[in-house]
């Protein structure tokens, strides 16, 4: 359910929903040797890298060798440690996104930037989470807000959900252009390419908020 107030704020409460199904999925994960990057025609159990290697195309590449660009739609990662968030997620588009906690620490809280979010799932493997498995739709509704391209929407996800020890809640607002959003969170990155080629840079953002 989402409703409006007067200060333009859109709440966003909505249930649990899967996914759309897509032909193939890209897995992301580290195996300790290099950046494993697979293509998933189906759903692979978390955290997992037998069932990834047999029953997904997988190959491993150096960190860097991976365009962000290139992701898909949907992905999902597979997280020990936050660089793979930090250095291969972040600041990328991506509609669909699944991350998988399998680490044994607790990850500290940091502000995750990705450009057209729809659906976000998260699982937890730390032992005695209450909430090991989480999805909250993160894109309003049809009908319930604005129109925003994936350009203009623009989500902040807290990975500190990874640790499984709250529900999942999400929140968004109408925000300042693309272009100026930096201007006020200095310390974050965004995406470059579509704050510098927004073919309307004077329209407002679609900010959401996920913790």
């Amino acid at each position: 359910m989402v409703s409006r107030q007067q200060n333009a704020c859109l709440f966003l409460h909505s249930p649990t929903l899967s996914a759309p199904e897509a032909a193939n999925a890209t897995l992301l994960f580290d195996s300790g040797a290099g950046l494993r990057t697979c293509s998933c025609p189906a759903p692979v159990p978390d955290c997992d890298a037998a069932q990834a290697d047999s029953r997904c195309r997988c190959s491993t590449v150096p960190r860097s060798a991976l365009d962000r660009a290139s992701l898909g739609r949907t992905v999902a990662v597979w997280v020990r440690e936050l660089w793979v968030l930090e250095e291969l997620l972040n600041s990328s588009a991506v509609a669909h996104l699944r991350l998988s906690f399998c680490g044994a620490e607790p990850l500290q809280s940091r502000q995750l930037v990705l450009l057209g979010l729809e659906t976000l799932s998260v699982h937890s493997a730390a032992p005695g989470a209450p909430y090991p498995d989480q999805e909250v739709r993160v894109l309003p509704s049809v009908g319930s807000a604005p129109d925003f391209s994936a350009s203009h929407h623009m989500s902040f996800v807290d990975v500190g959900v990874l640790n499984g020890l709250s529900a999942l809640k999400a929140y968004s607002v109408i925000g300042p252009p693309l272009h100026t959003f930096s201007q006020f969170f200095p310390h974050l990155v965004f995406p470059l390419e579509s704050k510098e080629n927004s073919s309307e840079p004077s329209q407002q953002t679609l900010v959401t908020f996920v913790y």
